[in-house]
């Protein structure tokens, strides 16, 4: 082997070293100190806190007479076609969807929005606005409400609750 390979050879196995001990957190603080470049590359295969709820819009009427028809599930997310590994565009709408529900949930659980300011933000005019648009109203329907259910586990395990509930909206 020349020395230009070994050489080669020896700097390839040196930066994967340190790329793997900047995953270790004693030694993230020295690695990141000395990499002013940021040749070393960050991995996160794994957030720090994976998800581990599914998220569901729902919505319900209220009717002229006052009674509210059941709730229906609005879709999220489309099926995916037989070529979504090659093109698959209607990914990007669903992805707004569901950063709408994570932005919801967000600015109702940890930002301490008001109830009264939340339906002015872009978030909840979105969700509101698909929910107009995706679930037909009753005949007599006046007014409609979504919600945001999280669930969590599995078939016979799965748990259900409401995560933001919205007030009336006049259709």
């Amino acid at each position: 082997m020349s020395l230009a390979a070994t050489l080669l050879c020896g700097f390839v196995v040196m930066w994967l070293m340190v790329t793997a001990f900047s995953h270790i957190p004693p030694f993230q603080f020295w690695v990141s100190r000395f990499d002013q470049f940021h040749l070393i590359p960050r991995w996160n295969f794994f957030a720090p806190n994976p998800g581990d709820k599914d998220y569901h819009l729902v919505v319900r009427h209220r009717c002229l007479d006052g009674r509210l028809t059941e709730w229906q599930n609005v879709p999220l997310y489309v099926p995916r076609p037989k070529l979504a590994c090659l093109w698959h565009p209607q990914k990007r709408a669903a992805k707004v969807l569901n950063d709408a529900v994570q932005s919801i949930r967000f600015l109702y659980r940890h930002e301490g929005v008001s109830d009264s300011g939340l339906p002015f933000s872009l978030p909840y005019l979105l969700l509101l606005r698909t929910v107009c648009r995706l679930a037909p109203p009753a005949d007599d329907a006046t007014e409609l409400q979504f919600a945001i259910i999280e669930s969590t586990g599995h078939d016979e395990t799965r748990a259900l609750t409401c995560a933001f509930l919205s007030s009336y909206h006049r259709r």
